[in-house]
């Protein structure tokens, strides 16, 4: 009987159920609101309290796994314990039990078979910059980030590498809307960050995600949880940077005296008669760079957040205002006010509905970008004003006419900066609303969100009624305004179902699509606007007679899609997506874009149990199609260019009136015009090992482009141009990221890196030699077997050094050559220099990115440290090259002071006279520098004190410097080439940019604007 008795009771252990309750709650003792706690391999399961705790029934052997965003997963095996209070570690970007954001849901960063990049937004929040990208800048394997210095300044996102000659900016995704940049975005705002990498991933996103995808999710309330205010806000100052020293008045003197030309020499003279001096050593002595800039600039961020809920409620409020002012003399500044709430009500335990709202207004003060090349090559020997210039008007500015200049080129930078008025006023709006409803507990559910962008931006560019010579003048002001408009809807409606049996587990999402985006642009132009008025209107002058332009579209679109996610034993993983996305911009009106991936968790298995050293090992691979619409649109007939003009399809059949319209060509023999098509596998491995000390990740990738956009010229057509889909581009490349984390008694510490090699290469140009792109002087060409956009031109293999050398070579008597003049390579050895010497000199786009950080807390202390560079990308000065053309330019220190002065002085500088003759103009390797450089990116030290009483209150201050040090050999202000001519990017209402040879000027460094460096010190305050 006693033996039946034990029998019976084991028997019923084996089904008895226990209450077990506890607390979830941060490293730092934080309560986590809203985790997730469910028994494994089952539906059971529920969530956090505002403090933190739950309570749940279970069967007392039950495995529990607690899971937060931001924080890694937990297993917790009951063993019949009553309480267990757990405590979530913070995951970071290497973590493999990390939850993160994926296209229309989430997952963990065990079962990813794709390259998901997770960005932890503490990081982000380290950084003094006014965009979220910006403060990305190296922290990513596979994403490079441009940055701009200019006040607002947007930066430059390239995913994997370049494979388009259309926008290669990624997609943006913020809480379920579509966006060209989140330049408006507040950092703070960021609840979690992922980006989709690889055709895998970005599948689900279909015909937007060719250049990969960025997902952001603002922060939300919890339920339960008591109000939270937390504010984040720091001051600091900008230092411009930059390793460029203009020459000075003696040496610029020196060099117009060498040149022993009488129009060179009056130059000098005429600035000593007028200004006074002798020779080589003026008087005036003008630093044009230091007059247009200041010495430091004010930027200063502030952020306040609510948030707490209710059991069937929970809510956020956040507000920011950020200002950055530019560092020039004249007027140029970003302002920027955010605000941002979200509501959440369970009216059922079933139902959910809630919604999101952002609101954005900025003002931008855009810089005259000219004025920096103005500056670096007008003369120094006149000075800013000038008493005696009696025609000046309204301020004495000084003529560099005075002294015998006659050209454009030497104009008064500073002048140039003044007159000049261009802000930039804009708003946008992205409210969202939902409903979910959870149909079976925990396994099916349905979603609808209505998502909508609505933006508007007015820009004004006022140019003034001026005089300060016959060259530099404005007889008449000029008001340009163009107001842009946007408004975007998408709805989506989503079923997602998950289950598990046995050792099986999946997860299936189904989803639907539609979209719709508008956009209208009017620019009016009008004449003699007085310059006091305190609001500028185009009714207050004269309109011109072609001072008018409207322009516009609107597309419309439906997608279906789906995501197959299958696990067996957690060991084996698989996912599938499909994506059909139909749209009214093409005439093909339906594409396809199909992905799988695939893993082997192998520390998992039987024979790795006995280990040591593997924690986590997971092998995948993946492959996948993804559309670029980035393609300007097509009726179904080839677009036909006359020349370079790329303004797009002139009504939609070319004819006008009946009347066919010169220069375009309806000609169905050469197909449509479609998005472009991308291809891509990637094979990788997770690692974690040395007891979680170690953790990375290795990616091979291989993504190629078809059906590349781009104009061909057909000859038995006449001299017209063709665009449509002709054309393939590879990007190929290896993705490495290690961190390592470890104590040493209370000394925390952790190292990290990240390297990315990219390969670009064109692969098919249907039949065409080449694309020529850039400028004439210093074209950029597109070939097979060569990267997008290489510099083309000459090598330079030395400088003739005597008269002999030149006689002794048939190409310097054949081009009456000097001694000081360039020696340029003869590649294929016929004795003389054309065409077909010209070589590729280098491509701006990086082959290397990488950055590294480093990492010490003790006690309440804690101090990182961040670096970044790119390596083996080439740069056309083109400050440089421009001043080839004329004789009386200046220049940067360097060259000035280096120019050859006669034999063995130099190979590598031609001399005075000779840098101003055509033979040395040339496209050539003289002008193409390397860009590679290694920058101190990021230092904060912080302290947080310790504070009692009401639970989760914290106090942090921090001080930080951003963009310190530079180490690099180019000869500019900078090696980050932004965009060309650092021209304002749209912010809030303006269409993606579908320029057909957008990326053709990359590189070339002309107009930019300084990078600075930011001191700042900060605090945040949460109770």
């Amino acid at each position: 009987m006693a033996n039946n008795l034990v029998i019976l009771k084991t028997g019923m252990a084996e089904v008895q159920n226990i209450k077990v309750t506890g607390r979830v709650t941060s490293s730092t003792g934080e309560p986590v609101a809203g985790a997730s706690v469910v028994v494994k391999n089952t539906s059971i399961g529920t969530t956090t309290d505002g403090a933190g705790n739950y309570s749940l029934t279970v069967p007392d052997s039950a495995i529990l796994v607690i899971s937060s965003l931001g924080f890694e997963t937990q297993e917790i095996t009951v063993n019949g314990r009553a309480t267990i209070d757990v405590s979530l570690k913070a995951a970071d970007a290497s973590s493999l039990q990390q939850v993160v954001v994926v296209g229309y849901g989430t997952s963990t960063k065990r079962d990813l078979t794709a390259p998901v990049a997770v960005v932890n937004p503490e990081d982000l929040n380290k950084r003094t910059t006014a965009s979220p990208m910006q403060a990305l800048q190296g922290n990513v394997t596979g994403v490079q980030v441009i940055t701009s210095g200019a006040p607002g300044g947007s930066p430059t996102v390239k995913i994997r590498g370049v494979g388009s000659f259309n926008n290669t900016s990624p997609l943006y995704v913020v809480d379920g809307m579509f966006v060209d940049n989140i330049d408006f975005l507040n950092t703070n705002d960021i609840g979690e960050m992922s980006i989709l990498k690889d055709a895998s991933a970005a599948a689900i996103y279909g015909v937007r995600a060719a250049n990969g995808v960025v997902i952001i999710t603002t922060k939300k309330g919890k339920y339960n949880q008591k109000t939270r205010v937390t504010y984040n806000g720091y001051f600091g100052v900008q230092v411009p940077t930059g390793n460029t020293k203009l020459a000075n008045g003696s040496q610029y003197a020196a060099m117009q005296l060498a040149k022993q030309t009488s129009a060179d020499s009056a130059r000098v003279t005429n600035s000593v008669t007028k200004f006074g001096g002798s020779g080589v050593n003026p008087t005036t002595n003008t630093d044009w760079y230091n007059e247009i800039l200041k010495s430091s600039a004010l930027m200063h961020n502030h952020s306040l957040d609510i948030s707490g809920g209710a059991p069937k409620v929970n809510y956020t409020l956040g507000l920011n205002y950020l200002y950055q002012d530019g560092v020039t003399e004249t007027e140029s500044s970003y302002k920027r006010y955010n605000g941002r709430f979200q509501v959440e009500a369970k009216p059922y335990d079933f139902l959910k509905m809630g919604i999101t709202a952002h609101f954005t207004n900025f003002t931008q003060q855009n810089p005259n970008a000219g004025a920096f090349s103005l500056a670096y090559m007008a003369s120094p020997l006149y000075p800013v004003f000038d008493a005696t210039n009696t025609l000046a008007r309204p301020t004495k500015y000084a003529s560099s006419t005075s002294l015998g200049f006659a050209n454009g080129v030497f104009n008064n930078p500073v002048a140039a900066a003044n007159y000049w008025y261009d802000k930039t006023k804009g708003f946008q709006i992205l409210p969202s609303v939902y409903l979910e409803a959870d149909l079976l507990k925990n396994k099916l559910s349905v979603r609808s969100q209505l998502s909508q962008r609505y933006g508007s931006n007015l820009n004004q560019n006022y140019l003034p009624e001026y005089y300060v010579d016959n060259i530099q003048q404005a007889r008449v002001s000029v008001l340009t305004s163009t107001q842009d408009r946007t408004n975007n809807y998408i709805l989506d409606n989503l079923i997602t179902y998950k289950d598990s049996k046995d050792k099986h587990h999946w997860t299936v999402l189904l989803g639907q699509s539609a979209r719709q985006e508008q956009f209208r642009s009017t620019q009016v132009i009008t004449d003699s606007i007085p310059p006091d008025q305190i609001y500028w209107y185009a009714d207050q002058g004269p309109r011109r007679s072609n001072g008018y332009n409207e322009t516009g579209y609107r597309n419309t679109s439906i997608s279906y899609f789906g995501r197959l996610e299958y696990n067996y034993a957690g060991k084996y993983l698989l996912t599938a997506t499909f994506r059909a996305d139909g749209t009214s911009k093409y005439q093909e009106k339906w594409g396809y874009f199909p992905s799988v991936g695939v893993g082997w968790v192998v520390s998992d298995e039987d024979f790795m149990k006995d280990n040591k050293i593997f924690d986590l090992l997971k092998l995948r691979g993946s492959w996948g199609k993804l559309g670029n619409d980035n393609v300007p649109p097509s009726t179904g007939y080839a677009v036909v260019y006359s020349g370079n003009d790329y303004s797009g399809i002139f009504n939609s059949t070319g004819i006008t009136n009946g009347v066919p319209v010169t220069g375009y060509r309806i000609d169905p023999l050469f197909g449509t015009v479609k998005w472009e098509v991308v291809d891509e596998w990637d094979v990788g491995v997770d690692f974690s090992l040395l007891n979680k000390r170690l953790k990375g990740s290795v990616d091979y990738y291989h993504r190629r482009t078809n059906d590349l956009a781009f104009e061909r010229t057909y000859p038995f057509i006449g001299n017209v141009k063709v665009y449509s889909n002709w054309g393939k581009v590879d990007n190929s490349g290896v993705e490495v990221t290690l961190d390592w984390a470890d104590k040493i008694g209370e000394i925390g510490y952790h190292v990290g890196g990240n390297l990315t090699t990219v390969k670009n290469n064109v692969v098919d140009l249907a039949g065409q030699k080449n694309i020529p792109g850039g400028v004439a002087e210093f074209p950029t060409q597109s070939q097979v077997g060569e990267p997008f956009n290489f510099f083309y031109g000459y090598q330079v293999a030395g400088v003739y050094q005597n008269q002999a050398e030149i006689d002794a070579d048939p190409v310097a008597v054949a081009n009456n050559l000097k001694p000081g003049y360039f020696k340029f390579a003869d590649v294929n050895n016929d004795k003389k220099i054309d065409e077909n010497d010209r070589v590729n000199l280098g491509s701006y786009l990086p082959k290397i990115n990488y950055g590294f950080n480093l990492g010490v807390d003790y006690k309440d202390f804690d101090l990182s440290i961040f670096f970044q560079g790119v390596g083996e990308s080439y740069i056309l000065n083109n400050n440089r090259a421009a001043r080839q053309k004329f004789s009386d330019m200046n220049g940067d220190e360097k060259f000035v002071t280096s120019l050859w002065t006669g034999e063995g002085s130099t190979n590598k500088y031609p001399s005075a006279i000779g840098s101003t003759q055509s033979w040395n103009n040339n496209a050539s390797s003289f002008f193409v520098e390397n860009g590679s450089y290694l920058r101190l990116q990021n230092i904060q030290l912080g302290y947080n004190f310790k504070v009692g009483g009401t639970s989760g209150a914290s106090f942090r201050v921090y001080a930080t410097a951003d963009r310190p040090v530079i180490w690099t050999r180019y000869s500019g202000i900078t090696p980050e080439i932004a965009a060309p001519a650092q021209l304002p990017k749209d912010r809030a209402a303006g269409p993606a940019n579908t320029t057909p040879t957008q990326i053709s000027s990359f590189g070339y460094d002309n107009n930019v604007y300084p990078t600075t460096a930011v001191y700042s010190i900060g605090v945040r305050i949460t109770y």
